[in-house]
């Protein structure tokens, strides 16, 4: 079973026969991807139910089937039941800045009297894969700074108690918000979610902020993670089965369900492991400064070449990979130099983790 037969099974009843679950916490996450631009505002002045916001989305014409996560299907399922299908969409924001390296989508579902404020993992933009991979070295991104603002402001809106929560990138500004956000406003949250979301670097990781709010925190991620077990994270991560591999674990449509909960793995796949092991030998290995180098460097590439999203790249891969390969000759010796020693240390890290996987 997944959302979609949850929604069959548990949809004709209300939040105020049966309590939210953790499985209503991944839907409200997924149903964050929706394009809601000219639906619902980021104020109070216009917001939708489920129900009436999929009739809008319809009538708008939107088209995210070539979303690896695409809500839509999601969207039309909730919309017919009567769990969600009166369950209050408000305050969407959206906002892209590739001047500052920001890609930050919020929204705020408002039932019972509960918000559960849910932030949009990465879209498919290189800028947000940038900020995806700044957080490595940033104390704090553009993106998680809206993240905290976003919270702050909808907790004044109501006295309504707190659910903060988001799926990959989502999941980490959904607990870098809840741990930095006013003092007044994290005594009111009572969960926050990080669906497979990546960690931090040591800096938040160490910060009293973040350790504030662990008890309050669940990190779900599958048995073969690749996101979730980026960077630190001092939460316990619960680990849960899913129908997929590899990387495709990371959409939510393939998590296994039982009843109201997530159906429980045994623990991570060797190959997550490793992964996890090799990237954390790497991070560690290169100082903030080689990072935001090679960060910088690769995504500068990318975006001169004129791509703008991942699918840019795949639908012009010639015209981009020329034009990376140009730039890349064009380097000065330094910045050659640079790559190099910060590429050499990914090797190191690999040989460093197959030795620790074999002695183990």
């Amino acid at each position: 079973m997944n959302i979609l037969d949850y929604l069959d099974w548990r949809g004709d009843i209300l939040f105020s026969e049966r309590e939210f679950n953790e499985i209503d916490n991944i839907i409200f996450s997924t149903l964050a991807y929706t394009e809601m631009e000219g639906l619902i505002s980021e104020d109070d002045e216009k917001k939708l139910t489920v129900s009436e916001l999929y009739s809008e989305y319809v009538s708008a014409g939107y088209d995210q089937s070539k979303m690896i996560i695409n809500p839509a299907t999601l969207l039309k399922k909730a919309s017919e039941t009567e769990r969600y299908k009166n369950v209050i969409v408000r305050n969407y924001v959206n906002k892209i800045d590739t001047e500052i390296k920001l890609q930050f989508s919020a929204v705020t579902f408002e039932f019972g009297n509960n918000f559960y404020i849910a932030y949009r993992g990465t879209d498919n933009t290189l800028v947000g894969w940038r900020e995806d991979c700044n957080l490595s070295y940033l104390s704090r991104t553009p993106g998680q700074f809206e993240a905290v603002r976003y919270l702050n402001e909808i907790a004044g809106k109501s006295n309504n108690q707190l659910i903060v929560g988001g799926h990959s990138k989502g999941g980490n500004f959904a607990v870098y918000a809840g741990s930095f956000c006013d003092e007044a406003v994290k005594s009111r949250i009572i969960k926050i979610y990080s669906n497979d979301g990546p960690g931090f670097n040591d800096t938040v990781a160490n910060s009293k902020e973040y350790l504030s709010v662990i008890p309050k925190t669940e990190h779900i991620i599958t048995d073969s993670s690749v996101v979730g077990i980026l960077l630190s994270s001092k939460t316990k991560r619960r680990v849960i089965k899913s129908s997929a591999m590899g990387l495709d674990q990371h959409n939510p449509y393939t998590w296994n369900v039982r009843c109201t909960e997530f159906e429980k793995a045994d623990g991570l796949s060797q190959a997550s492991v490793f992964m996890d092991n090799t990237i954390s030998i790497w991070i560690n290995s290169l100082s903030d400064e080689n990072k935001r180098i090679f960060i910088n460097t690769i995504f500068d590439f990318l975006e001169n070449s004129g791509a703008k999203t991942l699918n840019d790249i795949a639908d012009k891969k010639w015209e981009v990979y020329n034009s990376v390969l140009k730039a890349m000759t064009q380097m000065n010796n330094e910045k050659k130099l640079e790559i190099g020693f910060t590429i050499k240390k990914f090797f190191d890290a690999s040989r460093d983790a197959i030795i620790n996987f074999s002695n183990d």
